[in-house]
This record gives C-alpha cells, sequence and structure tokens, in this order.
C-alpha cells in the first residue's frame, strides 16, 4: 500500500475521450445524454410486466388508468423527440394518453396536442 509504482490515482476525466470546445456543445453533449438515459429508463419500466393486483371489480376497473405509467411513457416521449426518434415519441405519447386517468384534463389535452403535432412533423418528414 506504501509503494505508488504500476498504481494511479483515480480522476473524474478517466472516462472523458474529448472535452466540447463552447459551454454550448457541453450542454447538448449533457442533454443528449440525459435524454437517452430517460428514454431507456422509460422504456424500461414500459417493458416491465404489471405488477399483480387483487382479483375484486374495483382494481378492474382502476387498472386501466395508471398516472406512473403514463407519466413515465410521457418523458420517453419527450425524450424520443428530443433524439428526433417521431415514431417512437408517438408510440410513447400514445401509451400515456391510453394510461392517463381522464380527470387529468390538463394533461390529456397536452399529450393530444404533443401527438398532433408529432404526427404532423412525421408527415413532412416523410414527404
Amino acid at each position: 500500500m506504501g509503494s505508488k509504482e504500476g498504481s494511479r490515482a483515480w480522476s473524474v476525466f478517466d472516462g472523458v475521450k474529448s472535452i466540447p470546445s463552447s459551454p454550448e456543445a457541453l450542454m447538448a453533449e449533457i442533454n443528449t445524454a440525459i435524454s437517452t438515459l430517460e428514454f431507456a429508463c422509460a422504456m424500461a419500466l414500459l417493458q416491465s410486466p404489471p405488477s399483480p393486483k387483487g382479483k375484486n371489480a374495483n382494481s378492474n376497473s382502476t387498472s386501466q388508468y395508471d398516472a406512473r405509467v403514463a407519466d413515465e411513457a410521457y418523458k420517453a416521449g419527450l425524450a424520443a423527440l428530443a433524439a428526433g426518434k417521431l415514431d417512437e415519441a408517438i408510440h410513447s405519447l400514445n401509451i400515456a394518453l391510453s394510461k392517463c386517468p381522464p380527470n387529468k384534463t390538463n394533461a390529456v389535452a397536452k399529450l393530444q396536442s404533443l401527438i398532433s403535432l408529432t404526427s404532423q412533423q412525421l408527415q413532412k418528414s416523410s414527404n
């Protein structure tokens, strides 16, 4: 432990391959990394099996809507939009809309608007 031969101290820059030339470029890389991570986490959550619920009649009617799943799907949709993946964005936003409780009228309206705008963007890019 007293010998420092052959061992090098750990540095926060060990994994850095290049440092961006401007703060804007650095922020763009950070935003891309965050969006990618959020998208991966949200997609993993969406693809995970549903948790077991009670077998009574009430659980059937309330399990159709899940605000947590809707929120994760919404985040995945935004991350996909930020990454330019319009098909994935529409898919995630539609999941969010289907899981969003109908009493959350502002959220439903926002999702419908995002889906509409994303669909228009997708149509423009395919023409």
